[in-house]
């Protein structure tokens, strides 16, 4: 039995985890990816680990001043 579901592993629900986990709540974090951080990971493209961000949240930066 968990304490929290969290659906969605990317900076927040990574963040809400960790911390919930360090006050020792049991946590079961579930994502559709195959990796944690969500849309900010690294690939590796011929021996380069090559950053990749989705570019929508830059948008919404820009246009916005802020993160929601």
């Amino acid at each position: 039995m968990y304490d929290y579901l969290i659906v969605g592993s990317g900076l927040f629900g990574s963040t809400v985890a960790n911390r919930l986990k360090n006050m020792d709540k049991k946590v079961l974090v579930i994502d559709k990816r195959d990796r944690v951080g969500g849309n900010v990971y690294t690939e590796n493209i011929e021996g380069i680990n090559v950053h990749k961000y989705i570019i929508c949240h830059l948008i919404h930066f820009l246009k916005y001043g802020m993160m929601l």
